[in-house]
């Protein structure tokens, strides 16, 4: 019987889901009781040659006829997944060998609940020609500080300097293989501390404690959680294309959806290196917008608000126990300080501007004085209280804009 379905949507990342595929093989659950189901966006490189892949575990590999985009792709996959318990991986990360056993684990006790495995540390498994700056940065401190990984380059580099060796690079070279994988400890030596997520998930605590911010954990990289919470939340939304917020989205919704989120100490996930693709911003971009479109609340504003303005997570948890704490505890009044504040963060995080100036003046709220007063006259209110100095410090910080 299947108990575990792994969905991985894949787009021109060959042969770098190989490797992933071979860690899958490594892992310590039974893996008669694994499935992986990998779903080809349609990529122009190699990878339909893992038609042919035949590992121990159930491996199903099915390809678009056109590039749909992550979110049309998973919810592929989880039509065609018999298990209840749903892992999504990108198609470039490697799991430890107990990554798998880890996940099920959890959802044996506990319902409603989405883990995140919170160690992703960046791998270099290839050379790329068109690494960016910072990523052969990264290579070559590796190069200058493990011996191991100086041995594994010399016979591609011979004596050329190793900057100049990848930006001369015309196809890629492959680092680790399939021996490396089996062998994970090897890994370490090519790897590097993602800060993003070294960060992020150290502002966000172990816990999640704070339920307002903890739906924030979910990134599209690595997230488990049962069939039935997926279908409560209604999938992914396939309107999103190109890259990014889709896995935002869908988080919120299963926030909404009464879920709980827990992240995974105890795993870690590599993420293989690549090449950044250069429209990966304007998508990203495009999508926050439509994030916002769909959801023009609080919550959601302020998750992109603390990443445009690069608040302290801590401080952006805060605020947004104390907006709810003053919805409950007085239902129809301050509206137009509320109201305010949605809008200068609608303006803030629509404007193209960096940084933004004005915002009072270009949200509106200057060209009506009555408006105004009654907005800084609830602030004032607001305040006095003494419960909510976090909340009006977020009216401050955007008005001063």
């Amino acid at each position: 019987m299947i108990e575990v379905s792994i969905i991985i949507p894949s787009y021109n990342r060959y042969p770098l889901n190989l490797l992933s595929l071979y860690a899958l093989e490594n892992q310590t659950f039974d893996l008669s009781k694994m499935e992986v189901i990998l779903i080809d966006d349609a990529s122009t490189d190699d990878t339909p040659q893992l038609r042919n892949y035949n590992p121990l575990f159930r491996f199903h590999y099915v390809r678009n006829k056109t590039n749909m985009g992550l979110s049309s792709t998973r919810n592929i996959g989880l039509k065609m997944a018999h298990a209840n318990i749903i892992i999504f991986l990108d198609s470039e990360v490697i799991a430890d060998p107990d990554y798998v056993r880890n996940q099920h684990q959890y959802h044996l006790t506990e319902e409603q609940t989405v883990v995140v495995g919170r160690n992703i540390p960046k791998l270099y498994t290839h050379l790329f020609p068109d690494f960016n700056s910072g990523q052969i940065n990264e290579i070559c401190d590796l190069a200058n500080n493990s011996p191991f990984v100086k041995k594994r380059l010399q016979p591609n580099i011979k004596n050329m300097e190793l900057r100049t060796f990848i930006k001369d690079l015309k196809e890629p070279v492959q680092l680790l293989d399939k021996v490396d994988i089996n062998k994970f400890s090897n890994l370490q030596s090519f790897s590097v501390p993602d800060k993003f997520f070294s960060v992020f998930y150290e502002q966000l605590g172990n816990d999640l404690d704070n339920r307002y911010i903890s739906w924030w954990a979910l990134f599209g990289l690595n997230h488990s959680l049962k069939k039935d919470l997926i279908v409560k939340a209604g999938g992914y939304d396939e309107e999103f294309k190109g890259w990014g917020m889709e896995d935002v989205e869908f988080a919120y919704r299963l926030y909404k959806s009464g879920a709980k989120f827990v992240l995974d100490p105890h795993s870690t996930l590599y993420h293989q290196e690549h090449p950044i693709r250069a429209n990966k911003k304007q998508e990203a971009r495009n999508n926050e917008l439509l994030l916002l479109q769909k959801h023009p609340v609080f919550d959601v504003y302020i998750r992109s608000l603390k990443f445009a303005l690069k608040q302290d997570l801590q401080f952006i948890g805060i605020v947004l126990q104390e907006h709810d704490s003053l919805c409950h505890q007085f239902p129809g009044q301050f509206e137009d300080f509320k109201s305010s504040i949605i809008l200068l963060m609608q303006y803030a995080l629509q404007t193209e501007k960096k940084p933004v100036h004005n915002l009072l003046l270009i949200s509106g709220i200057g060209d009506d004085p009555e408006k105004k007063d009654r907005i800084f006259s609830e602030r004032n209110m607001i305040e006095k209280y003494g419960k909510y100095g976090n909340l009006v410090q977020l009216f401050d910080l955007l008005a001063a804009l």
